[in-house]
């Protein structure tokens, strides 16, 4: 993709540059106002010098304002009407004598004098002009080259900065592996290609015709190269493109560096979580081994010795464990799937009720006795979520409330409409979580540390329900204390199915 300047360095100062009306128009105002003068004030002047200096104030004032033709001509028409008019005698063209001659050389000398001053003067704007400009472009590439996280980042800053304001185009190729590699937005021609590859083992600028290459260092080594197209014509200095090519050389190497350094914490983040994977699939999966292997043992080797009510028990116990490490699994394999870049999860209409009712009916056998109050002011509300997913985030938020609360308390769940969101609640009387906890309850794996005597979970169904949640459009967060000081809430907002909203 090229991209060009809409208007170029040249355009833009000509406008600052160049008066407003023609310059022969501007001559003529000054011209006619000078003339007048000298003819009003003629009966008051003290002779032709007088009448001289006037002429020399106008063709100088044409000068500055007009330039060295304007000026020239003025000095010709000043000395006509100064030799026919003022000069004795009066109305006659007389070149006889050499003070004849002076008027027409002051009047030219005055013109050239002023022409080239104003010239000069022009010169020296446009110089300072484009000097202004180019700063003003170097600090705005600056500061968008530092705010760059990366290199598609760094070639729109420039695309955005210096060839819209400088008028030339720019190709950035970066140096990977030893191989030189040419960015979406820069010419892929064989030749600027080359030159870019002979930029990069050269130490000094390359000029091929009309193309600049630089080579771009950073505090290390070289990262790649910039061709620059249109220099010549858009009159940039040196200096401003060696500057240039530093920024866009420290920004590559500063991308580079961040590039290393993100995949690093990756890695480290990968390799924490394999290890907290490993620590709690191990300890999770050992507990309800052992004791399967313990009960399955003691059922072989005293199967024939051991009374009816015994071998229940431990057959009893066997299927609670057997249960316990398909609960595990199944967060696990929920997990893995709300975390997967996969395709997006279905769902479909839910009346939460139900799905409140159908988590209670999964916890009962695990937790007999224990009571679970369920307060639902509105019966019909409908969301759109995955039933078998929204039931294992519930079950998991109303499992915790069940394990960490005393055994003679009640767990509340709430299910109200505000807003035409659906705010689920659930509340426990336990000990509470502290404060620095709550903002990590909801990762992967991490398990609040408390006493020895308290139950551990395995750190999975809170990042379940978060998942879950915001799988659907929807925002989780928990309360601790809740009520009374002591407790904790966790609420669930789901949006209501558009459909039941009215």
């Amino acid at each position: 993709m090229e991209l060009f300047a809409e208007t170029t360095l040249q355009d833009e100062f000509r406008r600052s540059l160049i008066a407003k009306g023609s310059p022969w128009r501007a001559t003529a105002v000054i011209f006619v106002v000078t003339a007048v003068l000298v003819v009003v004030l003629k009966p008051i002047l003290d002779g032709e010098v007088s009448s001289g200096m006037l002429f020399m104030l106008g063709i100088t004032l044409v000068g500055a304002r007009a330039g060295l033709m304007p000026a020239l001509a003025s000095a010709i028409l000043a000395s006509a009407i100064f030799n026919f008019f003022l000069a004795d005698p009066v109305l006659t063209f007389r070149m006889s004598h050499g003070e004849d001659l002076a008027p027409p050389i002051i009047f030219t000398a005055c013109a050239v004098v002023s022409g080239l001053l104003a010239g000069r003067l022009k010169d020296k704007t446009h110089q300072l002009g484009q000097t202004n400009l180019q700063l003003e472009s170097l600090l705005e590439t600056s500061r968008m080259l530092q705010a760059a996280a990366d290199v598609p980042a760094i070639e729109a800053a420039l695309v955005a900065t210096v060839p819209g304001r400088l008028g030339f185009r720019l190709s950035l190729y970066v140096l990977l592996d030893g191989v030189i590699q040419a960015l979406p937005a820069s010419d892929c021609s064989k030749s600027t290609l080359q030159m870019a590859q002979r930029a990069i083992h050269s130490e000094d600028m390359l000029q091929q015709g009309d193309y600049l290459a630089f080579r771009l260092d950073g505090s290390r080594s070289c990262v790649g190269a910039l061709v620059i197209e249109n220099a010549g014509v858009a009159q940039v200095d040196r200096a401003f493109l060696e500057a240039l090519a530093s920024l866009v050389g420290l920004a590559l190497e500063r991308a580079r560096f961040a590039s290393i350094v993100a995949e690093a914490e990756a890695n480290q983040r990968t390799e924490e979580l394999k290890s907290a994977l490993l620590s709690s699939v191990s300890h999770d999966l050992r507990t309800p081994l052992t004791a399967i292997s313990a009960s399955a043992s003691s059922l072989i080797e005293f199967g024939t010795q051991l009374d009816f009510e015994t071998s229940t028990a431990l057959l009893q116990g066997i299927v609670e464990e057997c249960d316990r490490l398909n609960r595990f699994t199944a967060n696990l394999l929920e997990l893995s799937r709300l975390q997967a870049d996969g395709p997006a999860i279905t769902g479909q209409a839910l009346c939460v009720n139900d799905v409140i009712r159908s988590a209670i009916q999964r916890l009962r056998p695990r937790f007999p006795g224990r009571e679970i109050m369920v307060d639902s002011r509105d019966p019909e509300i409908l969301v759109h979520a995955e039933s078998a997913l929204f039931e294992l985030a519930l079950a998991n938020v109303v499992q915790n409330a069940l394990i960490y609360s005393p055994p003679d308390s009640a767990v509340v769940i709430r299910n109200t409409r505000q807003d035409r969101r659906c705010i689920l609640t659930v509340t426990d009387q336990g000990l509470g979580i502290p404060q620095a906890d709550k903002e990590r309850v909801f990762e992967r794996f991490y398990r609040v540390k408390r006493g020895e005597s308290s139950p551990q979970g395995s750190g999975l169904g809170l990042a379940i329900a978060k998942g879950f949640v915001e799988a659907f459009a929807g925002k989780i967060r928990l309360t601790s204390p809740s009520e009374n000081g002591r407790g904790t809430t966790v609420t669930i907002d789901l949006p209501i199915l558009a459909e039941a909203q009215g």
